[in-house]
């Protein structure tokens, strides 16, 4: 089977270079056969809370962390014992 894309080469030579085609970028290929397909700019939607919700979301963050769980600190000393 002929093949012209094909060619034997010495083993311990080195390959020659292939030469670039210089037909143009992948950009441009892609456009010119109609592959590309740009994205639509999406508008960026900001959320403006109303001035009382905006001071309940403040309040819930600035408060004090009285949550904590002293028994889940004593249980992470027990798991040291088991090492």
């Amino acid at each position: 089977m002929k093949n012209p894309a094909l060619r034997q080469e010495k083993r311990y030579e080195p390959a020659p270079v292939i030469p670039l085609k210089q037909e143009g970028s992948l950009l441009e290929w892609l456009e010119s056969n109609n592959r590309i397909i740009y994205r639509e700019e999406k508008e960026e939607k900001v959320i403006l809370l109303p001035a009382s919700e905006d001071e309940e979301i403040s309040e819930l963050i600035d408060g004090e962390d009285d949550d904590f769980d002293a028994d889940l600190d004593d249980d992470l000393d027990d798991d040291e014992d088991l090492i």
